[in-house]
């Protein structure tokens, strides 16, 4: 497969090439006849040289280009639904390491190509299939830097009424910097934004929001005082949110507290996906709403939003949150707003929805060998009930459960394990690591 969890990523001059670019680009031209596209960028060094061939590609296809430069992927996305254009392109490494890059392709709707539009597209880049014009139809460049004013007229437009309060912002040196920095000044809000410039080798922590990675944020935030801290990724889609006492609040956990909220009554529904722990599930249903599960990953979610017209939120563990009616994807800055709005103590609002205790895991594996690995690892736990919508999840009780999955962005698997009981959960986290690394090594 080309396309992963969420687009197309890998290694510059490796497995995500200026020429593979072209080719990838010009084959979703083919399927989907968009006439204008705004496209934007992360700040990763090889973003540039890969958003230079996609472009290539939309004006060889005769199809016009707005480049907004750097450029948060949700941003590139709300510009595109403003100026009523066909298709946004994002070149972004979102939360993975430096090294790589990517490329996220979304239809008028905001959402991102589903998994069955990814196949669509996969199958006319392996026929070859090209769009290159004449000169004559050559598309039409042009450069929109200034967007900022932009987004921020949308986003006040979009959000609810917030009284003033006092955010920590840690963009993680991303792209969503500087525009997080405007729009907080712009709506009145006391704010610190942190590692707020976009460097490409991103010194001051890595991408991925995550514990690990987010030691002085979460210091930060009772240091200052703060209503809450919110961390980000590269692209400004992921927000994770640390609470005032200065504890990470995780994202099924925030994604629980949205959901409750946005149920009205027994026909609203929430979308999220296997991956996520049973906070969500059960907030729903106590809130009288209906659960629709999904794969992993913004594609799947999207896919299941444009089937499920009237849901009325989305969510995954990773921190993305999304209002279908808003944006079909995530976005770091609304969801800060959308949680301002809610005028209460995140440490409050977390304690209202059930905790279950959620343990990740990863095991390196090569792309080659992930599927007789799957394979292997299925027959491991064969006499248990499976689900098999994403990977495999195991019931092993009630709200006892484990999930393995090969991740479709980096050469991993995820481990995520569930229960009542830490000890329990990092107990059934290990059978689901061991039982990879078994596999393995007896390929």
């Amino acid at each position: 497969m080309i396309f992963g969890t969420s687009g197309v990523r890998g290694f510059i001059n490796s497995t995500l090439t200026p020429t593979f670019a072209y080719k990838i680009t010009q084959a979703f031209v083919k399927v989907y006849h968009v006439d204008t596209v705004t496209i934007g960028r992360d700040n990763r060094a090889q973003s540039v040289p890969v958003c230079m061939a996609v472009t290539s590609a939309l004006l060889s296809s005769g199809v016009n280009v707005v480049d907004l430069g750097i450029s948060p992927t949700p941003a590139t996305i709300r510009i595109m639904k403003e100026l009523k254009y066909d298709s946004a392109i994002s070149v972004t490494g979102s939360h993975t390491p430096p090294p790589i890059t990517g490329i996220l392709f979304f239809l008028s709707d905001t959402g991102e190509l589903g998994p069955a539009d990814s196949e669509l597209v996969e199958k006319a880049y392996r026929k070859g299939y090209l769009s290159e014009v004449p000169w004559t139809k050559m598309g039409k460049y042009e450069t929109f830097y200034d967007y900022q004013a932009a987004y921020i007229k949308s986003i006040k437009r979009d959000a609810p009424k917030i009284s003033n309060s006092n955010i920590v912002f840690d963009a993680g040196n991303g792209a969503i910097g500087p525009l997080a920095q405007q729009v907080f000044s712009d709506i009145g809000l006391n704010y610190k934004v942190i590692n707020k410039l976009p460097l490409y080798n991103f010194p001051n922590r890595l991408p991925s929001p995550i514990p690990a990675h987010l030691k002085e944020t979460i210091s930060l935030v009772p240091h200052e005082s703060a209503t809450f801290g919110v961390a980000t990724d590269s692209d400004g889609d992921r927000a994770i949110f640390i609470d005032e006492h200065g504890k990470l609040v995780w994202g099924d956990i925030t994604g629980a507290i949205f959901a409750s909220r946005m149920v009205k009554s027994s026909s609203s529904k929430v979308i999220t996906t296997i991956n996520t722990s049973d906070s969500v599930s059960e907030a729903v249903k106590s809130a009288g709403g209906k659960l629709i599960v999904t794969r992993v990953g913004p594609p799947a979610i999207a896919a299941s939003i444009r089937k499920h017209r009237d849901a009325v939120f989305a969510t995954e563990e990773s921190g993305k949150f999304i209002w279908p009616r808003i944006l079909m994807y995530g976005d770091a800055i609304y969801s800060t707003l959308m949680l301002l709005s809610l005028n209460e103590p995140l440490s409050r609002l977390a304690r209202e929805v059930p905790f279950f205790y959620l343990i990740k895991r990863e095991v390196r594996c090569q792309d080659e060998i992930k599927q007789k690995v799957m394979e292997m690892v299925s027959a491991a736990f064969r006499g248990y009930r499976i689900n098999r919508l994403d990977g495999i999840k195991v019931s092993m009780g009630k709200h006892r459960w484990l999930l393995i999955r090969p991740s479709g962005t980096e050469p991993v698997f995820r481990v995520f394990a569930q229960s009542t009981q830490r000890k329990d959960a990092e107990i059934i986290a290990g059978e689901g690591v061991r039982a990879i690394q078994e596999s393995k090594s007896s390929i």
